[in-house]
């Protein structure tokens, strides 16, 4: 049971940070792909750094999009 609501979580975090770059995708007009999380695809490193590397991606273009 607790994996099921580790692996909810999971999906929820990575759907709020493909949402929230959907947001910065209607503000930069740079429409992008964004790495999907597939249910126990990836060890908990292995997500963190997925996660991350959006979050990255999220932080980065708001910085752009401001400079500018």
């Amino acid at each position: 049971m607790e994996h099921n609501i580790i692996e909810e979580k999971r999906n929820k975090l990575n759907l709020d940070i493909r949402g929230l770059l959907t947001v910065i995708d209607l503000i930069d007009g740079n429409k992008k792909e964004y790495e999907d999380y597939i249910t126990d695809s990836l060890n908990e490193i292995e997500f963190l750094d997925q996660q991350i590397k959006l979050v990255n991606e999220a932080k980065e273009r708001l910085i752009s999009v401001f400079k500018d």
